[in-house]
């Protein structure tokens, strides 16, 4: 009885393979396709980005709200140390962003996503012309199969802060110190790379 069940399972697995082997085969230029067509959109929103803000030195969005437990902090610690680097907006301010800073919210809703997002840094990385090729190639050394069939550059650097605010509300700052820590470092390599800007 046992061994049939094992022989059930085995012909339903081979079974699914059938099936789903040749759906992936035949439906792969699509989900090729549409992944090209998201780089190439976020992209085109990257370059938007710093046509528009990158002359005055602005490499990313900062976002935070008018929340008790971040607001003051960000006002005094951040925006005097690092907010001329950044775009920022206030999330509780939300609902001027499609009139007031169409770009920007778009940034902030490509790299967000829908958790933890608030406070965020998001920096736009500088994506040179043939990244995704030296990619490609870099996967191909490594023998990285994954990275073959879908390069990935990184077009941004996010680093949340919704859970080390959290957190040193309830007197544990370490995980703030680290996020922090995080974005100090980003900004420090993307200040070094750019000599200076």
């Amino acid at each position: 009885m046992a061994t049939s069940r094992i022989r059930a399972r085995k012909l339903a697995a081979i079974g699914c393979l059938t099936i789903a082997l040749p759906v992936l085969v035949i439906l792969s230029p699509v989900f090729l396709v549409v992944a090209w067509y998201k780089r190439y959109r976020t992209g085109m929103l990257r370059r938007a980005f710093q046509r528009q803000f990158g002359a005055n030195g602005k490499i990313g969005i900062l976002v935070y709200s008018n929340g008790p437990h971040w607001q003051h902090y960000v006002e005094d610690n951040w925006l005097p140390r690092f907010g001329h680097r950044f775009v920022v907006l206030n999330w509780s301010e939300r609902s001027t962003w499609p009139r007031d800073h169409a770009l920007e919210s778009e940034v902030f809703r490509r790299f967000a996503g829908a958790r933890e997002f608030n406070p965020i840094a998001i920096i736009l990385n500088d994506v040179g012309p043939h990244a995704t090729w030296h990619a490609w190639i870099r996967a191909v050394r490594s023998r990285d199969l994954i990275g073959m069939f879908a390069p990935g550059v990184a077009e941004a650097h996010v680093i949340r802060f919704w859970q080390p605010f959290k957190d040193f509300k309830h007197g544990k700052d370490r995980g703030l110190r680290a996020a922090e820590a995080e974005l100090v470092a980003a900004l420090d390599k993307r200040t070094s790379s750019h000599g200076g800007v």
